[in-house]
C-alpha cells in the first residue's frame, strides 16, 4: 500500500483495518467475510491483494464508481462483469440487475470466484477472456492475479496459458440478452473489449464502467455509438477528486481510475451528478 492510498483511507482507519487483515492472514489463517453496501456478502481471500483493498476501503476501491454505477441500475437487463476476479462488482450490483455474467479466464482466481458466487443462480461464470475478435489467445498469469491479462509481445512465454476469447457482441447475440450495464477491467486491454461490443452499445445503450484510458482510440469509438465520457478525476498534488465530463483526449487534467461511458439516455443525469459533485 502506498502513502497516497493510506492518506485517502485515513492513517488511523488504514492502520486498524490493515491490522485486522493481517490477523486473518497470519493468525486466524482464514478468509474474511464482508457485507457489501448493497447487502450481498463477499469472501475476501487472505492471499489476494485486491481483496485487501476491498476490505481496507470498505468497498470503495474505485473512488465511488461502484456506488454511482449501482445507483443507475433498474433491473432492466443483465450486467456483464468483464474481468470479474473474485466477483466484487457482480455481487455489488446483483440486487439491482436481472442477472450477472462474470467473465474470468484465470483458473487460479476462478476458484475464489466460484466460492463467492456459489448458490446464486442469477450469476453465471464464463471462463473466457473477452476481446475484439473470437478465438483462442495466450493469457499471462501474473503473480498478483488481479493484473493477469491477455498476452503481449513483451510477456514471458513460461507464464502463459491458452484461453478462449469471446466478444461481447457475439456472446450477447448467442444468448439473446438485454444488457443494462457492463464493467470492464482487463489490465490494458479494455479498448479491445469495447471494440468487440460496439453493436451492443449501439443497440442496447448500456452504461459502461471501464478502466480504459481517455485516449483518441476510445473517443473515436464513443463518437461512433453516440456515447459520452465521464470520470472521477483526482488532482495529483492535492488528492482532491471531482466528477466531470471528459470531452476530448487529454482533457482529464489529473488522474483517472475508471471511466463511465454514458449513452444519451443517461447523459442528462450524469451532467447533474457532475454539477452536484464539486470537489471532494
Amino acid at each position: 500500500m502506498n502513502s497516497a492510498f493510506i492518506k485517502e483511507v485515513g492513517p488511523i482507519r488504514w492502520a486498524h483495518r490493515t491490522a485486522v487483515r493481517q490477523f486473518f492472514k497470519r493468525i486466524a489463517r482464514r478468509d474474511q467475510r464482508m457485507k457489501l453496501p448493497t447487502g450481498e456478502w463477499i469472501t475476501l481471500p487472505i492471499s489476494d491483494h485486491f481483496a485487501s483493498e476491498v476490505y481496507i476501503t470498505r468497498a470503495d476501491v474505485d473512488w465511488g464508481s461502484e456506488r454511482l454505477l449501482d445507483s443507475f441500475l433498474r433491473r432492466s437487463g443483465v450486467f456483464l462483469d468483464v474481468g470479474a476476479h473474485i466477483g466484487y462488482y457482480g455481487l455489488y450490483v446483483l440486487p439491482h440487475v436481472k442477472a450477472v455474467y462474470s467473465f474470468e479466464p484465470d483458473p487460479r482466481v476462478r476458484v475464489f470466484l466460484e466460492k463467492n458466487l456459489s448458490g446464486r443462480p442469477a450469476i453465471e461464470i464464463v471462463p473466457c477472456a473477452v476481446g475484439s475478435t473470437e478465438g483462442k489467445a495466450p493469457f499471462t498469469l501474473e503473480r498478483h492475479s488481479e493484473i493477469s491479462h491477455l498476452s503481449g509481445r513483451e510477456d514471458q512465454a513460461g507464464s502463459q496459458i491458452e484461453v478462449d476469447v469471446v466478444t461481447i457482441d457475439a456472446f450477447v447475440a448467442r444468448r439473446s440478452l438485454t444488457v443494462e450495464a457492463i464493467k470492464i477491467d482487463v489490465e490494458g486491454h479494455d479498448a479491445e473489449v469495447i471494440a468487440g461490443s460496439l453493436e451492443v452499445l449501439a443497440q442496447h445503450k448500456p452504461l459502461v464502467l471501464t478502466e480504459s484510458k481517455p485516449d483518441a482510440v476510445l473517443f473515436d469509438m464513443m463518437r461512433r455509438v453516440a456515447y459520452r465520457v465521464f470520470a472521477f478525476v483526482r488532482n495529483s498534488r492535492t488528492r482532491e477528486r471531482k466528477f466531470v465530463e471528459l470531452r476530448s483526449p487529454g482533457a482529464a487534467m489529473g488522474e483517472t481510475k475508471m471511466l463511465f461511458l454514458v449513452p444519451d439516455r443517461l447523459a442528462g443525469q450524469f451532467e447533474q451528478v457532475a454539477g452536484e459533485w464539486g470537489i471532494r
